[in-house]
């Protein structure tokens, strides 16, 4: 459970992308730039004063459309070996989104004197960059580094598909989880207990 929570401290920093995100997709520039700006962003943001209502509508405008949702559902699916109907999968990305979203915000709420600083971009994998930040002051040890994966999703849009920390990934900690609860519940019982 640690290890998801440091993965999604890493999605705070994306408060700031929201803001940025359509900018930089209608200028065409790539993630790069998009992560740059939203450091400054997101470091003003985090001094600011927590408001639940506030932090809501924010994540949900502005951060959700930055994950490539459908991508991370399908890979931490793939682990079950079967197939879901249409309305089932979307089902089932909607579950998965809720559940980033609210880890999410609860994170957030935890969240002071934290600060973000744009380490370097490297291509990775087939058209993917990964991102690495350093999340400075999260521990007494200092700082820790995570790497954002970014792809262009099926409409050319730049967006998450997934976060590496400590060499585990998002995708890899829903498959682990998506596989227990299949094992104890069956899909249907995995799809409500997500």
């Amino acid at each position: 459970m640690r290890r998801l929570n440091i993965i999604l401290l890493a999605l705070i920093m994306f408060i700031s992308l929201g803001a940025s995100a359509e900018k930089v997709v209608q200028d065409n520039s790539g993630p790069v730039q998009a992560i740059q700006t939203a450091i400054v962003k997101l470091n003003q943001l985090i001094s600011m004063v927590y408001s639940p209502r506030m932090l809501n509508s924010f994540v949900e405008k502005e951060i959700a459309p930055l994950f490539d949702f459908n991508h991370i559902a399908n890979e931490a699916f793939l682990v079950t070996n079967n197939r879901l109907s249409e309305k089932e999968t979307k089902f089932f990305v909607n579950r998965l989104k809720d559940n980033m979203m609210t880890t999410l915000l609860a994170r957030l709420s935890q969240v002071n004197s934290t600060s973000f600083q744009f380490i370097s971009a490297r291509p990775v994998m087939s058209d993917a960059i990964a991102v690495q930040l350093k999340v400075k002051r999260y521990t007494s040890y200092g700082g820790i580094y995570l790497d954002l994966l970014f792809h262009q999703n099926k409409d050319k849009k730049w967006q998450i598909f997934d976060i590496i920390f400590n060499n585990d990934s998002l995708i890899n900690f829903y498959q682990k989880m998506i596989l227990i609860k299949v094992r104890r519940y069956g899909i249907y019982g995995m799809l409500g207990r997500l």
